[in-house]
């Protein structure tokens, strides 16, 4: 049986989750820290980016709790990270005006994650939040990240209880940055938008898109949309627990990228990324 070059070169997954409850009607199966270190070590991921999994309404907490949730997620996230020796690198969720009680002033909630608690980055959600990715409300949360210098993953694949279905689309997040020197990465490939992310900047992380395009197109057509995004700009990762590292493998061994391009796209961006440096080559 051949082994996988995938599984066996060193990674970083620039997006994973931890999952601290059952979370029914969803792919996001129980996988707390300690398994999710576990599962690292199978699978040679050096370290993960863990992303909040932005859905209040999912938590389990109490009514009075509820009014504290953003300040009460960011502290669930610093608690994964603490005690992994640096290999879970956590990012903040953040919220609008009016949701879910969160405070108003976002500034000082953010600073609070990032500079107290340790957080790496910032995690936007925007159809979560019911709102376009550019919506003014969330410029000051990417303004932050650019005056901190930590990078934002914004997540980017558009479904059906969204207000505005394109609001997530990789060319509402070129707007929402457009002129703002911000480190920021499209999840997902782009969601159904996928060949926006070929026209703009930032890293594309690869996460359970490429299954769907894979199913659809094959692994050539998958290694074409790289090539065109950049190999700079690409980052593995894989949405786990929602997603299988098996399937990843299978679809990226059947593309022809050198060992170079493999150490690029498996570790070395992602590496730029978290540091919150621009892809090679892009303006820093």
């Amino acid at each position: 049986m051949t082994r996988s070059r995938w599984r066996d070169v060193r990674k970083i997954d620039a997006h994973v989750h931890v999952v601290l409850h059952d979370r029914d009607k969803t792919e996001l199966v129980f996988n707390p820290p300690d398994a999710m270190l576990e599962t690292m070590d199978e699978q040679n991921i050096e370290r993960a980016a863990v992303v909040p999994i932005n859905y209040p309404d999912y938590f389990p907490l109490e009514p009075e709790e509820r009014a504290d949730w953003l300040r009460a997620n960011n502290e669930r996230q610093a608690d994964i990270a603490r005690g992994s020796d640096g290999r879970l690198v956590a990012f903040a969720d953040c919220a609008i005006d009016g949701r879910y009680g969160h405070p108003a002033d976002g500034t000082e909630a953010f600073e609070h994650a990032i500079g107290d608690l340790g957080l790496a980055g910032l995690k936007i959600h925007a159809y979560n939040l019911r709102v376009s990715a550019s919506d003014p409300r969330l410029l000051p949360w990417i303004e932050d990240a650019a005056r901190l210098d930590v990078p934002i993953v914004f997540h980017s694949n558009p479904c059906g209880h969204a207000p505005d279905f394109h609001g997530s689309a990789p060319s509402e997040i070129y707007r929402a940055v457009y002129g703002r020197n911000v480190t920021y990465t499209i999840a997902h490939l782009g969601g159904v938008a996928f060949y926006e992310t070929t026209v703009g900047g930032g890293y594309v992380d690869i996460s359970w898109t490429l299954l769907w395009l894979a199913d659809l197109h094959g692994p050539a057509f998958c290694e074409r949309l790289i090539r065109r995004i950049g190999i700079d700009r690409v980052l593995f990762a894989t949405d786990y627990p929602a997603c299988s590292y098996e399937r990843y493998y299978d679809i990226l061994d059947a593309m022809t990228f050198t060992e170079d391009e493999i150490e690029r796209i498996a570790y070395r961006n992602a590496e730029r990324m978290l540091s919150g440096r621009a892809p090679a080559g892009q303006d820093e």
